[in-house]
């Protein structure tokens, strides 16, 4: 009985090389051209609704009329009189419409009515008025940046002066991804103002505190033409698991929209929000 001819495993060089490095870009496109006003009918402009919002109260809750309130908790409307309660807004519902400024996967706990509330999809819409940050569970998103969005907004949170949509459905995307709009941007050269909030800026300077997981990702950069003004970046949690993290004396270009998140930043979710600049 003769045994059977041994084989050998094919060499795997024949078929495939040592591969390449390459870079990934993320390409954004921003533009210093504001945007139009929006004159479609039955949408209202960001700013005004913004301007339901109350000026002093720290935390606030405002929900259309009809609208129950979403969660239990201590100013559930059905909890005694003299805790705090979700105002009625005649103003609401509101359609608004915007373009994406932050890809939506950002991660948002809050205490809504003493009752912690995790938003792992949040994004940030702005038109030629304002801009706001927009509460979304999910990250499974069939939009992206320069992606324009209506949705009809049925309930709004004010925490630690962050206005946001809370409640909200017909989510609708206006666009496509071969006709997303550029993003537009304003060029900053100040320290940031609480005005500046939900509004996309663009600052470079000179990294003076790096990212990490010690900080939460948090990085700061210093005017390279005031060393007074200092700017606070949060970049993404993806981003800093795939290890992105400028270098202190890097000089950077940043763009992105700036939110009240235990002090005035800039968000970061894509590499196409950051240009390393060369001196």
């Amino acid at each position: 009985m003769a045994c059977a001819e041994q084989k050998f495993g094919v060499d795997p060089t024949v078929h495939y090389d040592q591969g390449s490095y390459v870079g990934v870009t993320e390409p954004i496109t921003f533009t210093d051209t504001p945007y139009a006003a929006n004159t479609a009918t039955g949408v209202s402009s960001i700013s005004s609704l913004l301007g339901v919002f109350p000026a002093q109260e720290f935390v606030w809750y405002g929900l259309g009329k009809d609208d129950p309130y979403p969660y239990s908790g201590d100013c559930d409307p059905g909890r005694p009189a003299g805790v705090t309660a979700p105002q009625n807004l005649a103003s609401l519902p509101m359609t608004i419409e915007g373009t994406v400024t932050l890809h939506p996967r950002y991660f948002q706990k809050i205490a809504v009515c003493g009752s912690d509330e995790r938003y792992y999809g949040s994004y940030v819409l702005q038109d030629a008025t304002g801009g706001i940050l927009v509460l979304r569970d999910s990250r499974i998103a069939e939009f992206d940046y320069g992606d324009r969005v209506r949705l009809r907004v049925r309930g709004v949170l004010k925490y630690f002066d962050t206005r946001a949509v809370l409640v909200y459905d017909q989510e609708e995307i206006l666009t496509s991804s071969a006709s997303r709009e550029p993003i537009y941007y304003q060029r900053l050269t100040r320290n940031f103002v609480a005005a500046d909030s939900g509004q996309v800026f663009r600052v470079r300077g000179r990294v003076i505190g790096e990212a990490t997981n010690q900080n939460f990702n948090e990085m700061k950069i210093q005017s390279l033409d005031a060393p007074g003004i200092e700017w606070l970046v949060s970049i993404d949690r993806e981003l800093g698991t795939r290890g992105v993290s400028p270098k202190a004396g890097d000089i950077l270009e940043v763009t992105g929209p700036v939110l009240n998140s235990f002090g005035l930043r800039i968000l970061v979710a894509s590499l196409g929000q950051m240009e390393l600049v060369t001196p």
